[in-house]
């Protein structure tokens, strides 16, 4: 088994009628968040939620996050997600901005501000 593949076969926690959010910093085939998305179903998930930083959505991602364990997936808009197109995973895909955090981190540095409730939401 290779060592940077997700296999669901680790769990931890109780999920059992629960939502689940998978926070991942990027996806690219979305293999990965299916598996876990799987794994977390499969334990008894109600829901789960895909939060990922960048979304490079390559060739296959619109296969692999058709599949019913992720009900939505939330990912900012550093990347566009040009490589998807119109249909089932667009449509469960909820598009964030990313500037208005990054400028006020940058604000805050700037006046040498703390960073931390900033991580909070």
């Amino acid at each position: 088994m290779r060592s940077d593949v997700v296999s669901g076969d680790l769990f931890v926690g109780d999920v059992v009628g629960a939502t689940c959010i998978i926070v991942d910093d990027f996806v690219s085939t979305g293999s990965t968040l299916v598996r876990a998305a799987r794994a977390a179903r499969a334990r008894g998930a109600h829901r789960v939620l895909a939060c990922v930083a960048h979304g490079l959505f390559m060739p296959g991602a619109e296969t692999a996050l058709a599949d019913p364990a992720i009900d939505r997936i939330l990912v900012t808009d550093v990347v566009p997600p040009f490589r998807l197109p119109v249909g089932p995973v667009r449509d469960k895909l909820d598009i964030v901005p990313a500037a208005p955090l990054l400028a006020e981190a940058i604000r805050r540095l700037h006046k040498n501000n703390p960073l931390t409730d900033l991580l909070v939401f």
